[in-house]
């Protein structure tokens, strides 16, 4: 039997740990005290969105034009993640919350885009897994 939610159901677990991680980061200081919590979090993330956005667009029967391609299927996870994360990094610069110099702003909001990126690389690897898998004739 196909497990049509699974990718679903990931990118939710994903997304509540992601919540949690940030709770505790915030009340333990974690964002300031450890320079690579807030990649881990970004990379999360890009894990989360690219997950849900996988299952959107290929797994979830909303489109009926499925990409057989496996690049057009990891260009489209990316092309979301990226629209998501760019987005993310201009909310936290118009409500100032990017706590970071004028001089490494720009490395910051890089280092965030590259962690969202390895995430969405890794979501789109295992949906295409699990497509693989579940397609499979047994």
């Amino acid at each position: 039997m196909q497990n049509r939610s699974y990718l679903l159901y990931l990118s939710f677990v994903c997304t509540a740990i992601l919540g949690l991680l940030h709770i505790f980061a915030l009340f333990f200081y974690l964002y300031w005290s450890y320079w690579w919590f807030d990649l881990m979090v970004h990379f999360l993330g890009g894990l989360s969105v690219g997950l849900a956005a996988y299952w959107v667009l290929f797994d979830s029967g909303f489109l009926p034009d499925k990409p057989r391609r496996v690049w057009v299927r990891v260009a489209s996870v990316l092309a979301v993640l990226m629209i998501a994360g760019i987005a993310w990094e201009i909310f936290e610069y118009m409500n100032g919350i990017t706590d970071s110099f004028e001089a490494v702003y720009a490395v910051d909001v890089m280092n965030d885009l590259l962690a969202d990126f390895l995430g969405a690389i890794l979501a789109a690897f295992i949906g295409i897994k699990h497509t693989l898998l579940t397609s499979r004739p047994r």
